[in-house]
């Protein structure tokens, strides 16, 4: 099934190239995309194994874990996603896009089904592709990165304030530094992007022939229509406020689901820490070197709220093995959370108008 999806993204590129160029990308797709999830996979058993947290002692630990502390961080990530899918509906009907919240509702958990379950298809890439028809494609792809860009530059924001009220030990403030150096390269590298779309165009005019020659001529016209979008976008102040409290609030229930799980585990720890080890986590999970940031979201966990946990004041033993219950805990939500997206996946890809 995802083979017919994917080849629905691609039709219009695959008229103008050979078939055994078609069957060698296709190959080479589906290679690297195995090595990534076999990269994610190594990567979260060294986690659960450095941890010990396959040993019979801390199997018994997750059993014990405050199930009222549980129930509220998936309280917390339900509402984070109702938020985070509103948001994304304020931004497509910036764009002109009409859609309804039932149906950005459908593409939002298809999208995690496919990044969390589903590994083989991008979910942002699946999200553009049934959010509208085929003439508004570029609108559809922009609102995607556009909420993408908004939801990061948020939680970095929020990140960087809950900075200020860190402890002043070298580890926190090294946490500190890091993620404002992170939000402002953020800031400068978008507002690069878009005062210097016009030059980039310009640029790639200049090589006509050669985009020519692999069938990108169109790249120029649809980097200016991008960022005419964009601009559009930024001016709008409803849309873009409400873009921005709608990703405060959902970001924030989102760490706070966290800051639950590390209380369920027994491992207390500040609400303000959590504020800004969680944003770099989810930085760190963005990464494209394993599906849906798989084993380096949970290696980036341990290893941050190892760190902070001890700085509380908690034995390194229990630090490292608190932290790493957290991760799965946290990998487990969020593949708690993808299941309703199966029921989209197959019910939008047998329906004749999303085949369309």
């Amino acid at each position: 099934m995802s083979e017919e999806v994917v080849n629905n993204i691609v039709k219009s590129e695959e008229e103008n190239v050979p078939k055994n160029s078609l069957g060698e990308n296709k190959l080479k797709d589906s290679l690297i995309k195995a090595l990534k999830l076999l990269i994610g996979l190594i990567m979260l058993v060294v986690v659960i194994h450095s941890t010990k947290l396959d040993s019979p002692q801390q199997i018994k630990k997750v059993l014990l874990a405050d199930p009222s502390r549980l129930l509220t961080a998936l309280f917390f990530v339900i509402i984070a996603q109702f938020l985070g899918i509103k948001r994304w509906q304020i931004l497509a009907q910036s764009l002109k896009i009409q859609a309804s919240f039932l149906h950005v509702t459908k593409l939002h958990f298809l999208g995690l089904f496919c990044n969390n379950l589903l590994t083989t298809m991008g979910g942002d890439v699946v999200k553009a592709l049934y959010l509208t028809n085929k003439e508004q494609k570029y609108e559809s792809l922009l609102s995607v990165m556009i909420d993408r860009y908004v939801g990061l530059l948020v939680i970095l924001f929020v990140a960087s304030i809950a900075a200020f009220s860190l402890p002043s030990d070298t580890f926190h403030q090294n946490l500190a530094y890091t993620t404002w150096v992170i939000l402002l390269a953020l800031i400068v590298g978008g507002a690069t992007s878009l005062l210097f779309s016009e030059i980039v165009a310009r640029t790639l005019e200049r090589f006509r022939g050669l985009l020519e020659k692999y069938k990108k001529e169109h790249w120029p016209g649809k980097i200016r229509e991008l960022s005419v979008l964009t601009k559009a976008f930024l001016k709008n102040y409803y849309v873009f406020g409400s873009s921005l409290l709608l990703s405060v609030l959902s970001q924030g229930f989102a760490i706070l689901a966290v800051h639950q799980l590390s209380l369920g585990v027994g491992a207390r720890i500040d609400a303000s820490t959590m504020f800004v080890v969680v944003p770099i986590v989810l930085l760190i999970s963005v990464i494209p070197i394993s599906p849906g940031g798989l084993g380096t979201r949970e290696a980036a966990f341990t290893y941050l709220l190892t760190n902070a946990y001890i700085t509380f004041g908690i034995e390194a033993d229990f630090a490292k093995s608190a932290a790493a219950l957290v991760a799965i805990l946290w990998l487990a939500l969020n593949l708690l959370i993808s299941l309703p997206g199966a029921i989209s996946y197959y019910s939008m890809i047998n329906n004749r108008h999303y085949q369309k």
